[in-house]
């Protein structure tokens, strides 16, 4: 059994079983749940009606199943619950990062060209911290440790509204830390798309996106050597390599025995000060379905899932909200070249 269950990252940020989700994320559930029909076959053991396949694991929704009379057989324990919520925050990603940092020193290609250095982004734990880092950088993205949909997140500018400093603060108090970022000229989006499976780390394949602000837009539909080919006109195809290599080995290592699932690691390529192209190789890392993931299959299976003719990289699959009704939202599929209209 299927669930589109995307109000996932806020009730994980959240943490209270109880938590009611706003109702704009519960209006996209509703609206898009549909959706549906593009997870089947990411997972084969689902099909089975043994197996209960999210867009993600939290304790809401376990409970919700609970009550609606499904075995608690089949649904996670709280320790596999503690773990999707510990590994769902930015601090991950951090680790991903230092990780890769080593990781690619192994191949012929300098990381201090082509990859992000570290300094572009602290976790800041105290409003000293942060305060230095806005002088360093000045125009920079504050991020909540769990957050989603594009919410938990802040641009800053020069210095920190009463009202900034304030969130800061309450995030730092409550989870110990938040996340600053230099803002960058951002070129493109991409993602490595996993799944963690009996102790294994399966490459599901290439996500190519496009946001505004940090709010997810669509999904270019392609195949892996067209979104490949894009990400290597930036970058040596040997890193693009080495990337998803040191990925695979960090999962393996970090989250092997305490995580099943699938999951994305969203990267960008950006312009540095110099003008060179610059990738970020861990910008997020979602432990959960993935509009990514979404879309691979949408195109792997595009004769039986699609009533129309897509070529390669022609279109686009969109979530929208429809105005001017508000709280409305829905899906479609739009020539590339019209991507990101709504």
């Amino acid at each position: 059994m299927y669930i589109f269950n995307p109000e996932h990252d806020l009730c994980l940020a959240n943490g209270d079983i109880h938590f009611v989700p706003p109702e704009s994320a519960l209006a996209l559930g509703r609206d898009c749940g549909s959706i549906t029909k593009y997870m089947r076959g990411l997972d084969s053991n689902a099909d089975n009606g043994a197996k209960i396949v999210p867009w993600g694991w939290n304790y809401v929704l376990r409970e919700r199943l609970l009550k609606e009379g499904v075995s608690s057989s089949i649904l996670p324990s709280d320790e596999q619950l503690d773990h999707i919520r510990l590994f769902s925050g930015r601090s991950l990603a951090f680790e991903a990062h230092e990780f890769l940092l080593g990781f690619l020193s192994r191949i012929p290609v300098s990381r201090n060209l082509y990859a992000a250095p570290s300094g572009c982004r602290k976790m800041c734990r105290s409003a000293a911290e942060l305060d230095t880092f806005l002088r360093s950088y000045e125009n920079i993205v504050l991020k909540a440790p769990l957050s989603g949909s594009g919410k938990g997140i802040r641009f800053v500018r020069g210095t920190l509204s009463h009202s900034d400093r304030g969130w800061a603060e309450n995030l730092m108090r409550r989870y110990g830390y938040l996340v600053a970022e230099r803002r960058a000229e951002i070129l493109d989006e991409f993602a490595f798309l996993y799944e963690v499976a009996a102790g294994r780390v399966l490459f599901k394949g290439y996500s190519m996106f496009y946001s505004h602000n940090g709010v997810y837009k669509g999904n270019i539909l392609a195949s892996d050597s067209y979104i490949e080919a894009k990400m290597a006109a930036s970058v040596p195809r040997e890193l693009l390599w080495g990337i998803g290599e040191g990925l695979a080995e960090f999962i393996r290592q970090r989250l092997c025995g305490k995580y099943e699932g699938f999951l994305g690691v969203d990267l960008y390529f950006y312009k540095g000060d110099d003008g060179k192209i610059l990738c970020q190789p861990v910008s997020e890392i979602n432990l959960r379905m993935t509009m990514g993931l979404i879309a691979r299959n949408i195109y792997d299976n595009r004769s039986t899932l699609l009533n129309m003719d897509i070529g390669e990289g022609t279109h686009a699959f969109e979530i929208c909200s429809n105005l001017p009704a508000k709280g409305s939202y829905s899906y479609r599929f739009v020539p590339a070249c019209r991507a990101a209209s709504c």
